[in-house]
């Protein structure tokens, strides 16, 4: 990541950063984005989503 990705991410974001402490912020998005980056999204296993809805069958909310 660089500098310039760093105050592009701070003007969307609407965050102030003094410009002293911008190699230290670069340092750890880029820490911290490593992982995330490095992830072959293809590669991963789609997972099931752990609740499921069922609009067909309206239940009695009020218990009567």
């Amino acid at each position: 990541m660089t500098l310039d990705e760093v105050r592009a991410r701070m003007r969307a974001a609407g965050v102030e950063i003094p410009e002293d402490r911008l190699e230290l912020v670069r340092r750890l998005l880029t820490d911290a984005l490593g992982p995330i980056r490095a992830l072959d999204a293809r590669a991963a296993k789609a997972l099931e989503p752990a609740v499921r809805f069922d609009a067909a069958a309206p239940r009695d909310v009020d218990g009567g």
